[in-house]
C-alpha cells in the first residue's frame, strides 16, 4: 500500500462523484441502467416528435413547418421576388430550429424539387439538385419563395386557427401545426428515419385525394375498397407506371405494403432496321445516373450483350434515355432483362408512420396507420381549423359591431355628447362620463372620443347604420355555421373543391393492371409494345364488348333487349371509358378486349377487371392520348365535360360523372370546345348550343342544364356536331311508332345552352340526331 494520500481527499468532491459532497450539496444515488433507459427514451422521443416524423395533419416535420413559417413572415409570397436561401436559412436558425444550417438547407431544397414533392411547396431559383443525383448548389447563390399551394397550408394561420407556442429560447411564438387547406400528408408523402422507426409515405394525386376526401364526408363510413376506387394508387411525380398488385390494397388497409414501379419504355426502328429502346419515365427516387452505370456495367460484364450503345438525351423537355440494340435484337426481350436487372423496376416500401394524437389535446405519438385512418384525420382537422375560423371571425364581427352599437348612441344624441365631452376637464373625465350617461363601455367611450369630426355627416351616419346591419347578419351567419355540422361540413367540401380548382392536375403515374396468376408466380412481366392494330369496338347496354378488326364491316349480331350505346373506332393502345347510367365509369384498354367477330357475343366488363356494372351502361368513349373532354348527359338534361386527363391512370371502379337520385346517364361521348351539341327529348322538342359553353368540371360534378325537360319525358338521343358547322349536314329524326324524316341541320340553329328546344313536328320521340351517328342504332 502507498503512503501518498489519496488525490480525492486533497480536493473538494466533484458534484456526484464519491466524495463527500460539499456545502448545500446532495447526493442522490440512481441506477445507471434505469437512468441510461430513461435518457435514451427522452432522447428518442425527442427526435421521434421533434424532428424525423411528419404531422399526420399537416404532413411536415418541424423543420418543413417552421421553414414555411419563416418564409411566410418574411413576406415571401409567390407574388413577391425570391430571396437568398441563406437569409432564409438565417431567419429559421435564429428564431425557431437550434440546429445547423445544412439540415435546414436540406429540408428547403427538398420542397423545392419537382422530382421529389408531387406538389412543390416552395418555389426556388437557381440549382437545386436533379434527378442524377446532383447536390443542390450552395445557399448563398440559390434563391426561394413560397409555392403558391404553399398558401395553401398557411391560410388562416393568422385567424386563431392553430395554436402556437413558444419557440425553443422563450422569444418567440411557432404554430404547433399550420392549418393546412389540403391533405399534404398524402399529396407529397414523406420520409425519415428516428429512432427505432421509420416512415416513408407515397406521394399522390392531389385531385384523387381530395375526391376521397369529398367522398367521406358525404359517406364517413366508406370503407378502404370505396376509397380505392377514388385514389387506386400512388401518383409519383416522376411517372412510371405503377404495377397493380395486392400490396397496394395491403398498403392502404394496414398501413404497410411495397408498390411495385417500372420505367416508362418504348420501342423505335432507326433508318436501316436498328432497334432500340427509348425510356422516358423512370420509378420515384432512382438516380438516373446510377441507373445508366448499372446498364452499362452489366453490358460490360456480357450479361447485356444485346446492347451496342448507350446514351442519355435528357433536357428540358423530359427525360430520353437511348438504348441502342444490335441488329435482329428483340427489344420487348431486352427490356424485359433490364426490368429484372437494374431499377427500371424497382419497390416502393410503404410504411405508413405519422405523429397522431389519441384523443383532442394528448401529446402526439408515433402510430402506423392506413389511408382511411389518414383522411379521417385530416378531415378532423380541417373541422377544428374551420370551427376556429369561424369563431375568430365571429368575435372579431362581434366586437366591431359593439362599437359600432356605441358610435350609434352617440349619433343619436349628438349634441349632448358633445356638450358633454367639451364639459369634461381631461379625456378620462369624458370617458367617465360617456359611460355613466348612456351605459357605454370603455371600449365603446373610447371610439366615440376617437372618431372623427367627418364621421357626423349625414352620409357617415347612414354608413354606419348599414354596416352594423351587415355585421349583425354576418354574425347570423356564423351562428348557423358554429351550431350546425352539417353546414361546417358543407363549407369544408366547398373550400376542399376549390382548392382542387386551383391546384389539381391530371395523374403522371399509370396504373397497369397484372393478373393474379402472374402475381401468384412472384414475376412480373414486361409491358411489351406491339404496333397498334385498327379495331372497332362495340359496347352494350347490358356490358357486352367486342373488338373486331376495322376490315370487317359486317353488322353486329345483338339481343333486342340489349342494344348498342357505343360503336368505337379505336386501336390497340388506346384507352376505354365505360360508363353506366348511375354515373360509375370503367377504364379498360382496347387491346384487353379479345379480337372476334361481329357474329360472336364477345365479352363482359366483369370478365376483364374482376367487377362490372351493375346497372345498364350508358355509353362509352375513347381516352385516347390527346386532349379534348368527355361529354355526360342525363335523362333531366344535364350536361357535364370533363377533360380527359381526369381519368387516366385509373382501372376498376371509379366516379365519371355525378348523378342524382332522381335521374339517370343516358348519353356519354368525346367532343371539343368547337363543337356543338344536339340534345333531344322525349317530347319533340331538340336544341342546339355550343360545346364552349359547358365548362369543363370535376369528375364528381353532375354537370348544368343543357335542355329543359318537361316533367314525363327524358333526353333519348344526344348528337356531337364536329368543329360546329352545318356543312351539308342532315339530322334524322325517328318517331315512337316508326316514322321518320330527314331535315338540314341548318334548319336547327345554336339557340344556347338550357333553352325549351325547337320543335321537330314529332309528338312522341324516339331518337334525333345526325344522319352520322345511325350507326349506333344498327351497328357499324
Amino acid at each position: 500500500m502507498s503512503d501518498q494520500p489519496s488525490l480525492f481527499a486533497t480536493q473538494p468532491a466533484a458534484r456526484g462523484g464519491g466524495g463527500p459532497p460539499a456545502a448545500g450539496e446532495r447526493v442522490i444515488d440512481v441506477d445507471i441502467a434505469e437512468r441510461m433507459e430513461q435518457s435514451f427514451l427522452d432522447y428518442s422521443m425527442s427526435v421521434i416528435v421533434g424532428r424525423a416524423l411528419p404531422d399526420i395533419r399537416d404532413g411536415l416535420k418541424p423543420v418543413q413547418r417552421r421553414i414555411l413559417h419563416a418564409m411566410i413572415e418574411a413576406g415571401l409570397r409567390p407574388d413577391r421576388p425570391h430571396r437568398k436561401c441563406a437569409a432564409v436559412i438565417g431567419d429559421v436558425m435564429k428564431k425557431y430550429h437550434p440546429h445547423g444550417d445544412a439540415s435546414i438547407y436540406d429540408a428547403l431544397v427538398r420542397m423545392a424539387q419537382d422530382f421529389q414533392m408531387r406538389a412543390p411547396l416552395v418555389d426556388g431559383h437557381g440549382n437545386f439538385g436533379s434527378v442524377d443525383g446532383d447536390a443542390a448548389a450552395a445557399h448563398r447563390y440559390t434563391e426561394a419563395r413560397l409555392s403558391a399551394i404553399a398558401m395553401e397550408l398557411l391560410d388562416g394561420i393568422d385567424s386563431d386557427t392553430v395554436d402556437f407556442v413558444p419557440n425553443y429560447d422563450g422569444y418567440e411564438q411557432e404554430p404547433v401545426v399550420l392549418p393546412a387547406r389540403f391533405p399534404n400528408l398524402l399529396v407529397n408523402g414523406a420520409s425519415g428515419i428516428a429512432v427505432g422507426m421509420a416512415t416513408n409515405i407515397p406521394p399522390h394525386n392531389l385531385g384523387e385525394v381530395v375526391d376521397a376526401c369529398l367522398h367521406l364526408i358525404r359517406r364517413p363510413d366508406a370503407t378502404v375498397d370505396e376509397l380505392m376506387a377514388i385514389v387506386p394508387a400512388p401518383d409519383f411525380p416522376t411517372g412510371a407506371r405503377i404495377l397493380d398488385t395486392v400490396g397496394i390494397r395491403d398498403a392502404y388497409l394496414t398501413g404497410r405494403g411495397a408498390v411495385t414501379v417500372e420505367a416508362v419504355a418504348a420501342t423505335e426502328t432507326r433508318s436501316g432496321g436498328l432497334p432500340r429502346i427509348v425510356v422516358t419515365e423512370i420509378p420515384y427516387q432512382i438516380n438516373k445516373r446510377t441507373l445508366l452505370e448499372r446498364i452499362a456495367e452489366l453490358v460490360k460484364d456480357k450479361k447485356a450483350e444485346e446492347i451496342r450503345d448507350l446514351r442519355d438525351e435528357s433536357s428540358r423537355d423530359g427525360m430520353r434515355i437511348v438504348i441502342e440494340l444490335k441488329r435482329g435484337e428483340d427489344p420487348s426481350r431486352v427490356l424485359d432483362k433490364l426490368y429484372r436487372l437494374t431499377d427500371l423496376r424497382a419497390n416502393f416500401n410503404v410504411n405508413f408512420v405519422a405523429l397522431t394524437s389519441p384523443n383532442p389535446g394528448d401529446p402526439p405519438q408515433p402510430r402506423t396507420v392506413g389511408l382511411r385512418e389518414a383522411l379521417v384525420a385530416y378531415l378532423a382537422h380541417q373541422r377544428t381549423v374551420l370551427t376556429r375560423r369561424t369563431a375568430h371571425r365571429r368575435k372579431r364581427a362581434a366586437a366591431r359591431a359593439h362599437v359600432l352599437e356605441g358610435l350609434g348612441v352617440a349619433l343619436d344624441h349628438l349634441d349632448e355628447v358633445i356638450a358633454l365631452i367639451r364639459a369634461a376637464d381631461t379625456v378620462d373625465d369624458a370617458r367617465a362620463g360617456l359611460m355613466a350617461r348612456y351605459g357605454l363601455t370603455e371600449v365603446q367611450a373610447a371610439a366615440i372620443l376617437d372618431m372623427q369630426l367627418r364621421r357626423l355627416a349625414a352620409l357617415e351616419r347612414r354608413k354606419i347604420a348599414d354596416e352594423h346591419r351587415e355585421l349583425l347578419a354576418t354574425i347570423a351567419e356564423l351562428d348557423a355555421i358554429l351550431a350546425d355540422p352539417a353546414r361546417l361540413d358543407r363549407l369544408l367540401a366547398d373550400e376542399l373543391a376549390g382548392v382542387r380548382k386551383r391546384h389539381a392536375n391530371p395523374r403522371r403515374s399509370r396504373i397497369a393492371a397484372v393478373t393474379e396468376a402472374v402475381e401468384a408466380a412472384g414475376d412480373v412481366p414486361a409491358a411489351v409494345v406491339l404496333e397498334a392494330q385498327p379495331v372497332t369496338v362495340y359496347v352494350t347496354a347490358g356490358g357486352w364488348l367486342k373488338s373486331v378488326p376495322q376490315r370487317r364491316t359486317s353488322v353486329p349480331n345483338t339481343h333486342p333487349r340489349d342494344p348498342l350505346v357505343a360503336v368505337l373506332r379505336a386501336t390497340t393502345d388506346d384507352a376505354l371509358l365505360l360508363v353506366d347510367v348511375e354515373g360509375s365509369g370503367y377504364r379498360l384498354g382496347a387491346g384487353d378486349l379479345p379480337v372476334t367477330t361481329t357474329r360472336q357475343r364477345g365479352t363482359t366488363v366483369a370478365q376483364l377487371i374482376g367487377e362490372g356494372p351493375g346497372v345498364p351502361l350508358a355509353g362509352a368513349v375513347v381516352l385516347g392520348s390527346g386532349g379534348g373532354t368527355v361529354l355526360t348527359v342525363s335523362a333531366n338534361g344535364l350536361c357535364k365535360r370533363t377533360e380527359r386527363a381526369e381519368y387516366e391512370g385509373r382501372t376498376r371502379a371509379m366516379i365519371a360523372a355525378g348523378v342524382r337520385d332522381d335521374d339517370a346517364l343516358v348519353a356519354v361521348a368525346a367532343c371539343e370546345d368547337g363543337d356543338h351539341l344536339l340534345l333531344a327529348h322525349s317530347g319533340g322538342l331538340v336544341t342546339r348550343f355550343a360545346a364552349a359553353e359547358v365548362r369543363p368540371m370535376g369528375r364528381a360534378a353532375a354537370g348544368v342544364a343543357g335542355l329543359q325537360v318537361p316533367g314525363g319525358e327524358r333526353v333519348v338521343a344526344v348528337s356531337v356536331v364536329p368543329g360546329g358547322g352545318d356543312d351539308g349536314r342532315e339530322v334524322v329524326t325517328l318517331a315512337a311508332d316508326g316514322g321518320h324524316k330527314r331535315a338540314p341541320l341548318a334548319e336547327y340553329p345554336p339557340k344556347g345552352r338550357g333553352g325549351k328546344g325547337l320543335q321537330t313536328g314529332v309528338a312522341a320521340l324516339a331518337w334525333c340526331g345526325l344522319a352520322a351517328d345511325l350507326h349506333v342504332l344498327v351497328g357499324d
